[in-house]
């Protein structure tokens, strides 16, 4: 069955039709529930190759980390660029994912509407520019704390100082002074310049001693939690940057034949659902996955359907406290 006959069973024009299938405004909510009730029960099926040429869009989106190689073992990267699927699906979009860093120019053989830019502490206006044709694709960039030098783009802004802050006032609560920091071993992270600030608002003095560079997996977790806990004064807590470095600090701890959280408390960072599975359950600085996707999807399809001028969003952190932290032992 095509549209034109499918209209004719309905009683309704072409153009009525089409626009109730591609959730046009100029539709009453009632029609348009009534032609996909009725295409429903017709297993009528609208032909996507003609939507496209008729409405000038792919409906397709890319999915970019531009200075990521390893975004298949990295949970966060994961998680996110699901969430970026499912609500792209919701508004009849799919997704291409781009791994890797390498490619001589920025279009691909499909071409997309728009770009979600998933952008690394590396990431530079150049590389926006580049990936967007200067511009010319609509883009939203997902950035750490602040947008990048480039105004073409919308962008989606991660605080994750709030959500750090209320994990070490938490730690210092609990009587812990000596508290062990593992980086992902990314060069110019805001969250390791900050961390001595933030350190010091709760009340610690930052030791750089206790502080080492890691990696991305749990067993570069766990090296760096040992050569932490093999120190003279070794901390009584360890701060990962990511809950994949927490649960490999947890591992370490258990090596040692100590226990977290009576020897060692552990905090991880980004609330992957893997979180939640480590024994003990890691306590953890969430960023709410689902709501960047959402509010990424949306800022996009805003510049694409609507030619909306780029905007500026933040979404902050915060703590979600569960059984990897005690008191600090004596």
């Amino acid at each position: 069955m095509n549209i034109v006959e499918f209209a004719k069973i309905l009683n309704l024009s072409i153009g009525t039709v089409s626009r109730a299938l591609n959730d046009r405004a100029e539709v009453s909510p009632k029609t348009r529930q009534m032609v996909l009730e009725k295409a429903e029960e017709l297993g009528f099926v609208r032909n996507t190759n003609a939507r496209r040429l008729v409405i000038g869009r792919n409906y397709m989106i890319r999915i970019e980390c531009p200075t990521s190689t390893h975004i298949l073992s990295d949970r966060y990267l994961v998680e996110l660029a699901r969430g970026v699927e499912e609500v792209a699906g919701a508004h009849g979009y799919d997704l291409l994912l781009h791994l890797g860093t390498h490619r001589s120019d920025a279009v691909d053989v499909q071409e997309v509407d728009g770009l979600v830019i998933v952008a690394g502490s590396e990431t530079t206006a150049d590389d926006i520019r580049r990936l967007t044709q200067k511009g010319r694709t609509p883009a939203v960039v997902i950035a750490w704390a602040t947008p990048l030098d480039f105004p073409a783009a919308s962008y989606v802004c991660l605080d994750t100082l709030p959500g750090v802050r209320e994990a070490l006032e938490c730690l210092a609560s609990l009587g812990h002074r000596r508290i062990g920091y593992i980086g992902s071993g990314q060069p110019g992270q805001r969250l390791r310049d900050a961390f001595p600030r933030l350190m010091a608002e709760a009340g610690l003095t930052w030791d750089p001693a206790l502080a080492r560079e890691a990696g991305t997996t749990p067993d570069d977790g766990c090296r760096a939690a040992l050569e932490l806990l093999a120190l003279s004064e070794p901390p009584t807590a360890l701060f990962a940057r990511t809950d994949v470095l927490a649960s490999g600090a947890v591992q370490a701890v258990s090596q040692l034949g100590k226990t977290v959280p009576g020897d060692v408390s552990v905090i991880g960072h980004d609330n992957i659902e893997a979180a939640a599975l480590v024994n003990p359950p890691l306590t953890t600085v969430a960023i709410n996955i689902p709501d960047v996707a959402v509010l990424a999807v949306k800022a996009l399809l805003a510049m694409i359907t609507e030619k909306a001028d780029p905007i500026t969003l933040t979404v902050g952190t915060h703590l979600i406290v569960r059984r990897s932290c005690g008191p600090a032992s004596s």
